[in-house]
């Protein structure tokens, strides 16, 4: 018999809680809106992002609306040289043109970025930054047109 410990473990791994990597996504494609508040149903909601259409790596994150723009965030070393795996943020970097997935709808967006301070500051701020650390890569999604 599992104890509880292992038995949480096991659901955990088996129902693929949180950010945890999987393939291509499936959805409904739809055009690029012109505020993402509308679909997000607010300012913060999870999404599914697919990147490398090659060979596909989708990712469960926060996704948040900050000036009608989408935006995520990774943690403080995604991108440190030290990180044992490959982050999903550096996939992005190599692969930008990547899939968003909210609900049942998907949205071909570029993921760009954002590591000019007079963006990246603003939006880590509004995330409740104080003050901004280093190390957190942030990213817009941008209309691939």
């Amino acid at each position: 018999m599992l104890s509880r410990t292992a038995l949480a473990f096991l659901i955990g791994v088996l129902t693929a809680c949180g950010p945890v990597p999987a393939g291509s996504l499936k959805g409904t494609l739809a055009a690029y809106p012109s505020d993402w508040s509308d679909v997000l149903g607010g300012d913060r909601a999870f999404c599914e992002v697919e990147s490398r259409s090659s060979n596909p790596h989708s990712i469960q994150l926060e996704c948040f609306v900050h000036e009608g723009r989408l935006y995520v965030q990774s943690h403080r070393w995604a991108l440190s040289p030290w990180w044992p795996t490959e982050s999903w943020a550096s996939i992005w970097i190599e692969h930008p043109e990547v899939r968003v997935r909210i609900d049942t709808t998907l949205f071909e967006v570029r993921a760009v970025q954002a590591t000019d301070a007079s963006e990246r500051n603003p939006i880590l701020e509004f995330r409740g930054y104080d003050p901004v650390p280093d190390g957190i890569a942030v990213f817009r999604f941008d209309d691939r047109d």
